[in-house]
């Protein structure tokens, strides 16, 4: 009698917990978030504490729109962390393939570890970890280690817009090359363009935090506003 018992709560075990999806399928959770968004335009207010750097607060006005359109409003040079924000989640299973997947706890939230590699076999980053909150199906954190030993890790924060979960504070840390090379001038997109590789003793650690106020979604942005930056 013992052995159907233990069969039983296994069984049991197994109901109450679900089968784990898999990585492609954890993928799309986190892209259908997005999928009724067609633009949305948002304030973001940056505080940059980089490593013997002075940067003043800034705020810049960021545009968004469908599949991946993107630009920028802002006065003077604005630090974006190109490659944290660079990720957009509702395009996530046709830039990455999943390698593996596995379940952690995090602060008591159920997440799935991700690790992806790019299809673009010309992308800088070969290799990223994401977390995906199980409940929600955010993606909450980022972890993208470079083939130079420098490592950029993003963490999300989100509110509820209307039916979506958006972000409301990116928080990014990173190691960037002694020459500055984060700054983006207004119109220009920080997507873009790249981070060199960073010589042996020219490289600083910095934080970036992004707080994003003000959505305005589906309001019908022109593809006009963004003929310059997608010739650049």
């Amino acid at each position: 009698m013992r052995a159907p018992f233990v069969i039983a709560l296994l069984v049991g075990f197994h109901c109450a917990f679900g089968q784990q999806p898999s990585g492609e399928e954890i993928l799309r959770k986190a892209e259908e978030n997005f999928h009724g968004i067609r633009d949305y335009t948002v304030s973001l207010d940056i505080i940059a504490d980089i490593e013997r750097m002075k940067v003043p607060p800034m705020h810049a006005t960021m545009y968004f729109k469908q599949p991946e359109k993107v630009h920028f409003d802002a006065q003077g040079v604005v630090f974006l962390p190109r490659e944290g924000m660079g990720v957009q989640f509702g395009q996530l299973t046709r830039r990455y393939a999943v390698d593996s997947v596995a379940r952690e706890v995090v602060s008591g939230a159920h997440m799935y570890r991700l690790v992806l590699h790019p299809r673009d076999d010309k992308a800088v980053i070969r290799r990223m970890f994401m977390w995906i909150d199980g409940k929600r199906w955010t993606p909450e954190r980022l972890r993208m280690p470079r083939a130079d030993g420098r490592v950029l890790e993003a963490h999300l924060t989100y509110d509820r817009i209307d039916q979506f979960w958006l972000p409301s504070r990116l928080v990014v840390t990173f190691t960037v090359p002694e020459r500055d090379t984060t700054s983006a001038t207004p119109g220009t997109n920080p997507f873009a363009r790249e981070l060199p590789v960073a010589t042996r003793g020219t490289t600083r650690t910095g934080t970036v935090t992004v707080n994003y106020t003000g959505y305005r979604i589906n309001t019908g942005l022109p593809d006009s506003l963004f003929d310059s930056d997608q010739r650049k």
